[in-house]
């Protein structure tokens, strides 16, 4: 029987790039050959079909597919990533989760594992958004995995610890990892922000990959592309890689990073 990884990607604070780091970690598995099932699962404020490039061929979405409406290959969007393929499932809003008292989340994990048997995925990426029900929920019942998302400041440093700390009490057989997502190397070098030890040691979490500032980063998501190429990219297979057991450099093919950094 096939393995199937099935990841969590959490933060209980918004914008440290979740989702930027869920689209670019589906792009590196799936150029890597892996069959991926990426869920929008960020209900209060969901971008990836956005990102994806997907939004014109959004029809259905995952409360669509537990309430009956649709099956799995109306909610299942292709999206073409280098030589590999990412089977997208877009988010539905917020209030229609909660329109019948929760019982919608209590259905979430067995619908996404449905899904991602139907799309063959053996690796399934969860983004969700700055709350806690959701990553409760695949936490206990779904992820073997966590992979939460920090930057450089102390607020989302402190974030990172107190959401590693409520998934590990759910589930203490959970494997938490931390990826550092727009780590500024001038900001750190100043000292304007914190270097890398400090954002591992600070968050007591084992980090697994750092993606780089990139300014064009936010044109890239814009243009509904996902990073295939450059520093983002290398840096996120690199996480990917080391996600799935293999002994790979944190900063392997990010051009000179790693002889500027500050640690």
């Amino acid at each position: 029987m096939k393995q199937t990884r099935k990841i969590l990607v959490t933060s209980l604070k918004g914008g440290v790039g979740k989702s930027t780091v869920s689209a670019a970690l589906a792009a590196a598995f799936a150029g890597m050959g892996s069959r991926v099932l990426l869920c929008d699962l960020d209900f209060r404020s969901r971008s990836l079909e956005l990102m994806l490039g997907a939004a014109d061929r959004s029809v259905f979405d995952l409360h669509d597919y537990m309430t009956g409406i649709s099956d799995a290959a109306g909610v299942i969007i292709p999206v073409p990533v280098r030589s590999g393929l990412v089977a997208f499932c877009p988010a539905p809003d917020e209030d229609r989760m909660v329109e019948d008292g929760g019982e919608n989340y209590s259905r979430l994990a067995g619908a996404i594992s449905d899904l991602a048997a139907s799309a063959e995925a053996d690796t399934v990426i969860c983004d969700t958004g700055a709350e806690s029900t959701t990553p409760r929920t695949l936490a206990r019942d779904f992820a073997d995995t966590v992979v939460v998302v920090s930057e450089q400041s102390r607020t989302s440093i402190r974030a990172a610890e107190i959401t590693a700390d409520k998934l590990s009490a759910i589930n203490g057989d959970i494997d938490t990892r931390l990826i550092v997502n727009n780590f500024d190397v001038k900001l750190a070098n100043k000292k304007a922000r914190a270097g890398l030890l400090e954002v591992i040691d600070d968050s007591s979490i084992r980090c697994v990959g750092v993606i780089p500032h990139d300014d064009s980063i936010p044109l890239i998501e814009d243009s509904g592309v996902l990073p295939t190429f450059g520093p983002v990219a290398a840096a996120a297979e690199n996480a990917a890689r080391r996600l799935r057991g293999e002994s790979v450099p944190l900063f392997r093919g990010v051009g000179n990073l790693r002889r500027r950094i500050r640690l």
